[in-house]
């Protein structure tokens, strides 16, 4: 009762195919240029104050920078669009990000061919959207990293997008492995989709 063993992914699915991943860095446009600006200026006037997260000035600094980020991630989105159509002509695609407005904003024009998954999604909506795609009826599914990287299984997929970041690298790779499970026959393939020199392009090394 006392003791639980843990058992390594790596030990004990060996059967599992690798995984890839990739940094993409998208050109940025005048109105992304100047918002990205905007983004690193917040970020040098708040970074030193992010290992405080628990007190006033951390508090602020991280809320500060997540709205910088969230205009950046906005104005990136008709690239990420882009990106995913190309991408659904080689099969279907898993792509995740942080916002809703983001996430529909994405999924919109590609009509009844997206799936979505949100914090909002009640429990019946999320299954209904996972045996959708799961069933081939639907080539893309869009979900937040925290609804949709936990406890569903989307192993149709090989091939999973980024249009936005976590800043906890656990929760991107348990987001990762809802197609790199059991089930998974093809090397999964992980791209993370940033505009050049940006704070998201940053913390994609990084993470």
């Amino acid at each position: 009762r006392g003791v639980m063993i843990r058992r390594r992914k790596q030990d004990v699915l060996k059967e599992l195919p690798p995984k890839r991943r990739q940094i993409i860095e998208l050109p940025a446009d005048r109105e992304a240029s100047q918002l990205m600006g905007e983004e690193w200026s917040v970020y040098n006037e708040f970074k030193d104050y992010l290992d405080e997260a628990v007190k006033p000035k951390g508090i602020k600094a991280l809320a500060e920078i997540s709205r910088a980020r969230h205009q950046v991630a906005l104005a990136k989105v008709p690239q990420v669009i882009e990106h995913l159509r190309d991408a659904i002509e080689e099969g279907p695609v898993v792509c995740f990000a942080h916002h809703r407005d983001v996430i529909w904003q994405i999924a919109d024009p590609f009509g009844e061919q997206a799936m979505v998954i949100t914090g909002d999604s009640a429990a019946m909506q999320r299954q209904f959207a996972v045996d959708r795609f799961q069933q081939g009826k639907a080539d893309l599914l869009v979900g937040n990293i925290e609804a949709a990287g936990t406890g569903i299984t989307l192993t149709r997929s090989s091939h999973v997008v980024f249009a936005e970041l976590d800043w906890v690298p656990s929760r991107l790779t348990q987001a990762e492995d809802r197609c790199h499970r059991i089930g998974q026959m093809e090397s999964l393939l992980v791209q993370h989709l940033v505009l050049e020199d940006s704070l998201d392009a940053k913390m994609a090394r990084t993470l």
